[in-house]
């Protein structure tokens, strides 16, 4: 299993086209992990979805994504910028928009509604350029 570390740098290397980032800033608390020419993203993984159709919890349970990031998503969408969240679990990667996943991801979100609500899905891995491509604007 790849940390968010390793998506760090998948992302990073990923979307170089578009002049990614690495943000640490511990002055603003919940900046997004990523940011490119467009926009933001958050990067959050987990290690499976539970059995049945239980909320996704673990690694993107409450302690993992705090308020302060689910308010900068929130408040970044709602003045119309571009947030998403980039969601890895176990080989799945799921884009989200920042705004539904900071009202429903750890919160409500099963893994049918992740796959209904994403932007982007691809189960059994990430394909690169359709990730740059979702976030590339014409």
């Amino acid at each position: 299993m790849s940390t968010e570390k390793d998506m760090r740098r998948r992302v990073i290397r990923v979307l170089r086209p578009l002049d990614a980032q690495s943000v640490e800033n511990g002055c603003v608390p919940g900046m997004p992990d990523v940011n490119y020419v467009h926009g933001w993203i958050e990067l959050k993984s987990a290690e499976r979805f539970p059995v049945g159709l239980g909320v996704l919890h673990g690694a993107v349970d409450k302690d993992h994504f705090t308020p302060q990031q689910r308010v900068w998503l929130r408040r970044r969408r709602r003045a119309g910028g571009e947030a998403w969240l980039l969601l890895k679990v176990a080989h799945d990667w799921f884009l989200l928009d920042g705004l539904w996943a900071a009202e429903h991801l750890g919160i409500d979100a099963t893994r049918n509604d992740i796959l209904q609500n994403a932007h982007r899905a691809w189960v059994g891995g990430l394909v690169e350029k359709e990730l740059l491509a979702c976030l590339k604007k014409s």
